[in-house]
Order: structure tokens, then C-alpha cells, then sequence
């Protein structure tokens, strides 16, 4: 698969797959860092995207920038909760054809927030 590809079926998990990252070819030790949750390893990190998946009810891509095995994508989602629609930069860096880290950066507070009351 090319850069885009995995690109593209780690997008499709999120935008149709509900969070089933099942046949997205993250990296076993992948690292991702996010302002509500980070994760040490691909297992991990599908379990989130699994819980969190059926809760985004929009996501799309608005625009992407490639720097041969560095992808950062601007992205606009939705989800259940009582949030308003964000926007995000994502940054995902591919390695011998996996996807090894990942950076999400976004305003998470009212995330938070809608999280720590449906507690």
C-alpha cells in the first residue's frame, strides 16, 4: 500500500467503519498523542476507536498535505455528544508500510467537558 492508501483506510475507519481500525496496518508499538487520550500501542488504540467510533456521527476530511511518509490532515467531525463541531489537525507519520505515531491536535474542552457530565 502507498503513503495515501493507509492514509485513506485510516480516514474510512473513522468516516464509515465506526471505529473498526481492524484493517488499518497500524505499527504493534504505534504511539499516538491526543489532547483527551494518548496510547502506547496499536491495541490500545483500537479499543478506544472502537467505544469512540459509533459516537462520531460526521467526519470528513477537508484538506490533506504530504511530505512523503508524513501526512497532516485538517478534519472536520461531529459526534453524540452534547459538543459542538470541531476541527482538528492530524498528523500521521507511515513506516515500512504502517502507520507508527499519531498527533491530533484540537481545542478538546468541550469534549471534556460533555465527557466529565456523562460520567
Amino acid at each position: 500500500m502507498t503513503v495515501q492508501e493507509i492514509v485513506d483506510a485510516y480516514y474510512e475507519a473513522w468516516i464509515s467503519g465506526k471505529g473498526d481500525f481492524s484493517r488499518v496496518p497500524l505499527a504493534a508499538d504505534f504511539v499516538f498523542r491526543g489532547p483527551v487520550a494518548s496510547f502506547e500501542s496499536a491495541e490500545g488504540y483500537r479499543a478506544m476507536a472502537a467505544q469512540a467510533g459509533p459516537m462520531v456521527t460526521r467526519f470528513t476530511v477537508r484538506h490533506q498535505f504530504v511530505d512523503g511518509s508524513r501526512v497532516c490532515s485538517i478534519i472536520d467531525w461531529e459526534m453524540s455528544l452534547p459538543v459542538p463541531p470541531m476541527t482538528s489537525a492530524e498528523i500521521l507519520e507511515i513506516e515500512d508500510g504502517k502507520i507508527v505515531r499519531g498527533e491530533l491536535i484540537y481545542d478538546a474542552e468541550p469534549l471534556r467537558a460533555a465527557m466529565a457530565q456523562n460520567r
